[in-house]
């Protein structure tokens, strides 16, 4: 399956949902939002929301600094 991250393809061998995407990227969560096709969606519904065939998922994440 090819989903579009951040603008680039990656591809995954079986279903996957957007929590699932986040850990194997690496991403933190606690400091993550994230919009699958244009729309966002809340933290709560990423274990239970699956990527289908070239979804666009963005993922932005927040620092901190000074």
């Amino acid at each position: 399956m090819r989903v579009f991250i951040n603008g680039q393809i990656k591809e995954f061998d079986k279903p996957i949902n957007i929590d699932t995407a986040i850990q194997e990227l690496g991403i933190e969560a606690q400091v993550c939002a994230v919009a699958l096709n244009e729309s966002v969606v809340k933290k709560e519904r990423w274990h239970s929301t699956p990527l289908q065939e070239n979804d666009r998922l963005e993922c932005l994440q927040f620092m901190g600094g000074g």
